[in-house]
């Protein structure tokens, strides 16, 4: 249970890695896998990381811990600057804060007893009794649900789950305030993970520890975790108490989360709307060394802002959105040349691409992009009209230009500041109501 002190205090958190090319490595790029984010964990707090995979969630982590050298932002410890210290602070540091692996196979050299494993902490930091390490080992893996005689087996005569309560053992040994597990039971059967999460648990309880469970299944998170931050894209987009999230999702993107958790009953609903269960979402996720404009999640939203000026059905605005976003990243990607030849397949052996008219290549774009044969709105249809007209004339710069005047989105332009809804609940999604909140800052606390 937390006591409300905040123990670890991340604000601005970066990690990038450079793309390089040529004999010189010149930087052609970045890579920005965590991209500012702000996250804090309370002494004997459970805090859940999640997200889907490659969001940047066990980059995060390592960056935190100095495992890797963050490219920018603040870490705090005990209120102690993580990113300053020397090379013997660090050290005792690591001895405070410890990281729990996603696979036990791999985290184990196979040429050491489980037993040599977990002294190695011991070892490291400064304890140079073999026999008094001995006890410790032993009396550390009776505590994780182990024999004291695994002490003298090796890691390939154990099995996954047995595994995990040794990296698990080899973690704790030490006497650390913040435990960080990443994905800690996403390569166990399924059978081992409730008894292993249990533990953890239990043991949290039993030594006061805090903890950041990094996970991409939410089902683990709404069980085990006091508050949960969302991941996309390297950023946080909502974070609050998880009883709060996932009763009242407010972004887009934790909805369509929140969705994938499968029930037993398909009709039961899912916190106060259940239509998060309908929640789909369109379109590839994004390379992290070409983030989108404005707010990331944008180019797969199911509920993007429509321009101000038009109403559309929301499917049909989607397929405006995708035909616009894939002009703007390769126009070539959207070939009216190849378009031609295939309908002249169609429509007989001797038609050629040039005898193709222009209303077909316009029909089959609307096809290809979910559209109707005609847009809802007089105006806006007029507007995508005359872009599909410049489209099949193959003036690719004048319809990315005419789509991107006539159907933008604040989503696109502007990267949403992160808001507070409620006591401890913040968002960053354009679709919140500016009145009652003012937009945070980094730093900031949270708006009562």
């Amino acid at each position: 249970m937390t006591d409300g002190t905040t123990l670890l205090d991340v604000r601005g958190l970066s990690k990038h890695y450079p793309l390089t090319e040529g004999l010189w490595k010149r930087e052609v790029g970045r890579v920005r896998a965590v991209d500012g984010i702000d996250l804090s964990v309370d002494r004997g707090e459970t805090l859940g990381l999640v997200g889907e995979s490659g969001c940047g969630k066990s980059t995060a982590a390592r960056a935190m811990l100095r495992i890797e050298e963050p490219t920018g932002g603040d870490v705090r410890f005990d209120g102690e600057d993580v990113t300053a210290y020397d090379r013997g602070r660090l050290k005792r540091f690591r001895r405070r804060a410890q990281l729990l692996f996603q696979d036990p196979t791999s985290s184990f050299d196979p040429r050491l007893s489980i037993g040599e494993s977990v002294a190695e902490p011991l070892r490291v930091h400064g304890m140079r009794d073999r026999g008094r390490r001995r006890r410790l080992v032993e009396r550390t893996l009776e505590r994780v649900g182990l024999s004291s005689n695994d002490a003298d087996r090796y890691p390939h005569e154990l099995s996954g789950g047995q595994k995990q309560r040794a990296a698990l053992a080899r973690a704790l040994i030490v006497d650390p305030d913040l435990l960080v597990a990443d994905e800690p039971v996403s390569a166990l059967d399924v059978s081992v993970q409730s008894s292993v999460l249990s533990l953890l648990d239990a043991l949290q309880a039993e030594l006061g520890l805090a903890l950041l469970l990094i996970s991409h299944d939410l089902a683990v998170v709404r069980d085990h975790c006091d508050r949960v931050a969302v991941m996309y894209l390297g950023e946080i987009v909502e974070a609050g108490p998880v009883e709060l999230v996932f009763t009242d999702p407010q972004h887009p993107y934790t909805r369509s989360l929140l969705a994938s958790i499968p029930v037993p009953d398909p009709r039961a609903r899912l916190g106060n709307d259940d239509s998060a269960r309908r929640v789909e979402l369109t379109g590839e996720v994004p390379s992290a060394s070409d983030p989108p404009e404005g707010c990331r999640f944008h180019t797969r939203c199911p509920a993007v802002i429509q321009p101000a000026d038009y109403e559309l059905e929301q499917d049909a605005w989607r397929g405006v959105l995708r035909l616009r976003t894939r002009l703007e990243t390769d126009a070539a990607d959207v070939d009216v040349g190849e378009i031609r030849e295939r309908l002249a397949t169609e429509r007989r052996s001797d038609a050629t691409p040039a005898s193709v008219p222009d209303d077909a290549v316009r029909e089959a774009i609307r096809r290809e992009f979910d559209l109707p044969d005609r847009l809802s709105d007089p105006d806006a249809e007029s507007a995508f009209d005359r872009a599909l007209s410049r489209l099949a004339a193959e003036d690719y710069a004048a319809a990315t230009a005419l789509l991107s005047r006539k159907f933008s989105t604040v989503c696109a332009q502007e990267t949403p500041h992160r808001r507070s809804t409620s006591r401890d609940h913040e968002v960053a999604c354009h679709l919140l109501e500016a009145t009652d909140a003012d937009p945070a800052t980094e730093g900031d606390p949270p708006a009562e």
